[in-house]
């Protein structure tokens, strides 16, 4: 709830008596005054700094600003029953004591009881129980199974009702698996949401609670595998004995079940007979004795009978000399003709999410879809210009993100004729319809032909859209973290598979941060922005390996919470993109695409590796299982590299000899000789007028050099005999 200001009469009147309890700090007081309350602390750090304080009236959250202990201030343990003066604040949403005006913060006792947690439904969440603990029975996460990280929203039900969960990264739930069968769960309600307004969410203070309720529990989340045109096998585990229950069907009904008795702890079920390209509804169920155990209703698809492409093209260069199977394409200003092409080529349907739009090729597409009889439906973001869609047809049905927080409707897709076997199709990637992303700024297209990825896509877009039908239903809509997991996971597209996730609902930052842990041999990156912690550390701890030597390029380096210091101070080879022309626009990863008995894997989709997509935004993912999509990607890698001037190419052969990192540098530059046969040449570095002004002989293989004594500005560097390459010194 918003508390921005109390009126002038109320401030009058408040001046004739002290605040008395958390309610009336809560309810009569306003951001700025100075309050005090006492109550029983119900957190520790699982939670962060932040400490919640809940007396008999109501609860409150306490925001020192900084570590207690570094004001001198004991740090609040659970149980201490404490006072606290300071001014009210409010923090997206969230009321808060302090930071600002802390006079007095005094433990008077410590060991007392906590509060009895109040039963409530997830659907009672609300500003009347802003702080307090809690108690919700019978939740089950649609995510369950997963690798729980920090920074994070989980989604549950409970009897009827959708919640989320929110965990940082101090808590010791991040690492441990969400439990995948039903639980009680504890916690204090909190709030964030950019409007002040909604995004109420439980905190659990860690492993205490989450309670199973049954004597048997899913171990792990339910897989699929053994997938085909017409069937395949729901794999799960269970941490005592019992027998195995898949119930299905078409739809959320399900109707049809298969049992086998057999007591295991390792459970299969092979789903057989079924219809290509179509996605079925499943749950399973496992029971011991008087106990059993459930997972959600998930759907899962069937293989489809489509042409099954998976075609990558990209704006800017890209290296050929590093393809092994096929040379990717840099569509440059014509990539918006490719995407046009494809609007133009649906029959009966499409369904359009994009971000922003404002390019006459893709406009005039979709007017000509429309004039072919095309049903064309599109969901845009509010906040945004979009100013090409003044130039379609009006009788186009659009639906707009409004609600403000974070990017919004971030998504760039378009699903083209979902039921037709043969024409289906999914065009994704990280470029939105802007002249500017599509002909300057580096970005990638992705383009599936599958009915099955189609149809999956059209569930979440139906979401969104609210409906089924050409009309919007802006009251059934769902956006951001009001969303459901409700489409399926795996796919197989021309015998490869893809994994497709939706922010936030998915645990697609769990799914980025699988990937790269699975790095073998190689692992590039190329992102706009990069600030989750736990990607950070994942890339870090790839690097540590004698075999793995990341590369990676980021655009927005000075974003809050970068990465890019913390990547570069553990040796890892990150290149920053400020300064160049364009903005780096990707969002990829390629892991292992050296080697094919590895699992060459490309990650890609709208989602920037950062918590607000992770949690606010509504994005797709798709990883792509397959050699030659990471190959492709890894030619853009290397191109985009060299349009920055990393790599020195030998004169003869073109082959990269040297590379020099970060680049831009300031006061020291790392040099890596690629080929070990032209280690003992010179390092040269000429200003803008072909003067030579500083040169070095590398004598090892990695060696870092000091330049802060260079003047800022643009130096041309060679290596013995390569080709000069660009270096800006900042």
């Amino acid at each position: 709830m918003k508390h921005l200001f109390t009126p002038l009469f109320c401030l009058l009147a408040l001046g004739a008596w002290s605040q008395t309890d958390i309610l009336d700090a809560r309810t009569n007081y306003g951001v700025g005054q100075i309050v005090t309350v006492t109550g029983i602390v119900t957190s520790d750090g699982n939670l962060g700094i932040v400490r919640y304080l809940q007396d008999e009236t109501a609860g409150i959250a306490l925001y020192p600003g900084g570590d207690w202990a570094q004001n001198g201030w004991v740090d609040p343990q659970p149980g201490d029953e404490l006072t606290m003066t300071a001014a009210l604040s409010e923090y997206n949403g969230l009321l808060e004591v302090g930071p600002e005006d802390i006079t007095d913060v005094t433990v008077l006792s410590s060991g007392n009881e906590l509060p009895e947690p109040q039963t409530v439904s997830a659907s009672e969440l609300n500003e009347s129980l802003e702080g307090e603990l809690v108690f919700i029975e019978s939740a089950v996460f649609t995510n369950g199974g997963t690798v729980i990280t920090g920074n994070s929203t989980f989604s549950f039900n409970a009897n009827g009702d959708d919640g989320i969960i929110y965990v940082r990264n101090d808590n010791e739930l991040v690492g441990q698996v969400l439990p995948a069968g039903e639980v009680n769960l504890y916690g204090i309600v909190s709030q964030f949401t950019f409007d002040g307004f909604g995004g109420y969410q439980l905190l659990p203070r860690g492993n205490e609670d989450l309670v199973p309720t049954s004597a048997i529990n899913l171990s792990a989340q339910v897989d699929q595998i053994n997938i085909t045109t017409t069937g395949f096998d729901l794999t799960w585990n269970t941490d005592v004995l019992g027998d195995s229950h898949v119930e299905y069907g078409l739809t959320t009904e399900l109707g049809m079940e298969i049992v086998d008795d057999t007591q295991v702890l390792e459970h299969a079920i092979a789903l057989s007979d079924l219809a290509p390209g179509t996605i079925y509804y499943a749950r399973v169920i496992s029971i011991a004795g008087e106990d059993s155990t459930a997972s959600t209703i998930r759907p899962y698809a069937t293989v489809s009978e489509s042409p099954g492409y998976i075609r990558a093209y990209f704006t800017t260069q890209v290296d050929n000399s590093v393809a092994t199977i096929e040379d990717a394409q840099a569509l440059g200003t014509n990539t918006n003709d490719t995407i046009a092409a494809y609007i133009t080529s649906a029959q009966n349907t499409l369904e359009i999410a994009a971000y922003n739009i404002n390019n006459s090729a893709i406009e005039q597409a979709i007017n000509t879809a429309i004039s072919n009889g095309v049903q064309v439906r599109y969901i845009a973001e509010g906040q945004n210009a979009n100013l090409g869609l003044s130039a379609i047809d009006d009788d186009m049905p659009v639906l707009f993100r409004t609600d403000g927080e974070g990017s919004g409707m971030h998504n760039k897709f378009i699903i083209g004729d979902a039921d037709d076997t043969e024409n289906a199709f999914v065009l994704t990637g990280s470029t939105n319809f802007t002249t500017g992303n599509l002909n300057t700024d580096p970005n990638n297209v992705i383009i599936v032909g599958d009915q099955s990825l189609a149809r999956a896509y059209r569930l979440e877009f139906e979401e969104m859209w609210g409906s089924t039908s050409m009309d919007p239903d802006p009251n059934n809509s769902k956006f951001g973290a009001a969303k459901t997991i409700n489409t399926p996971r795996k796919f197989i597209v021309g015998g490869s598979e893809i994994e497709l996730y939706f922010s936030p609902t998915d645990g697609t930052t769990a799914a980025i941060l699988e990937a790269v842990e699975s790095t073998d041999y190689d692992l590039s990156f190329a992102v706009l922005s990069f600030t989750r912690n736990d990607l950070g550390a994942a890339v870090i701890e790839a690097g540590s390996s004698l075999f793995i030597n990341p590369q990676g390029a980021m655009e927005n380096i000075n974003d809050t919470g970068s990465e890019y210091e913390g990547l570069l101070d553990a040796g890892i080879e990150i290149y920053s993109h400020q300064g160049i022309s364009g903005q780096l626009h990707h969002k990829y990863a390629i892991v292992d695409h050296s080697e094919v008995l590895s699992d060459p894997t490309v990650v890609t989709g709208s989602h920037n590796w950062s918590t607000t997509a992770e949690t606010n935004n509504d994005e797709n993912t798709l990883i792509i299982h397959d050699e030659r999509i990471a190959n492709m990607y890894y030619q853009e890698f290397v191109g985009l590299l060299n349009g920055m001037g990393v790599g020195m190419q030998d004169m003869a052969t073109t082959a990269t000899v040297c590379t020099l990192f970060p680049n831009p540098a300031s006061d020291m530059i790392s040099v890596k000789i690629e080929d070990e046969q032209v280690i003992g040449q010179w390092l040269q570095l000429r200003d803008a007028s072909g003067r030579m002004v500083w040169e070095k002989q590398i004598l090892t293989s990695t060696q870092q050099l000091s330049i802060g004594h260079l003047q800022a500005g643009v130096y041309l560097a060679t290596y013995g005999d390569s080709l000069p390459t660009r270096l800006v010194i900042q």
